[in-house]
């Protein structure tokens, strides 16, 4: 029965979510046109293959919000970024202030002042590196990805540094590879912007449930 509750409960707030997310897509372009039911439908199966996957990884309230607040923003995200190629700030801010407050918390209850020292160096070190490529490669790299990737080193960070590392490589390497295969396929170029949110997300996702998986970055 709470099986069948959380998948429910996932896959209505998964509808809302893409309902949201189209609606920031119309205010940023008009011209952008989709169809709401495919993406409500969309959002749907994602919401609810999330919840299952976010109650199955963590037991605390604390970090279950947490991290459905960031995969919740992160989905609204992608959604956006690939139809528009715009990070909303807002959304973004809003991940950041919810992970901030809850991973404290939780950092305080369980006594795991490491995970906040981890969370700070990984966030402050995705700023920096996706700060100084920004610079170097302006077209590459927006300044919504440079917001992004710290929120994303905080929440990764306070799992893991091995986490926060295969996040950026998994990012990075499924978009070079999809980038390669769209230029091949003669729909791409080296000049085509490609939004850079979406893989992102994706590295992340992939790093929050099945960080057991990877294998780590250290010797030791």
């Amino acid at each position: 029965m709470i099986y069948l509750l959380t998948i429910f409960v996932g896959a209505v707030v998964g509808g809302l979510i893409s309902f949201v997310a189209n609606k920031f897509v119309t205010e940023i372009d008009e011209q952008v046109l989709v169809s709401q039911i495919k993406l409500v439908s969309l959002g749907c199966v994602s919401g609810a293959c999330l919840s299952v996957f976010l109650f199955s990884r963590f037991s605390s309230w604390d970090l279950l919000i947490a991290y459905s607040i960031l995969c919740s923003g992160l989905v609204m995200q992608t959604i956006i970024d690939l139809l528009t190629h715009r990070l909303v700030r807002s959304i973004t801010h809003l991940m950041a202030v919810v992970g901030l407050t809850l991973l404290i918390i939780h950092a305080i209850r369980t006594d795991k002042s490491s995970s906040l020292i981890s969370a700070l160096i990984c966030a402050v070190g995705g700023w920096v590196l996706f700060f100084v490529v920004n610079k170097v490669s302006p077209g590459g790299i927006g300044l919504g990805d440079v917001r992004l990737v710290p929120v994303l080193g905080w929440y990764l960070g306070f799992l893991g540094y091995n986490e926060a590392i295969w996040a950026i490589f998994i990012a990075c390497a499924t978009a070079s590879v999809i980038g390669l295969g769209l230029i091949t396929a003669g729909r791409g170029s080296l000049q085509r912007k490609l939004a850079f949110g979406p893989y992102l997300a994706f590295g992340s996702i992939v790093c929050i449930f099945a960080s057991q998986a990877l294998p780590s970055v250290f010797l030791v």
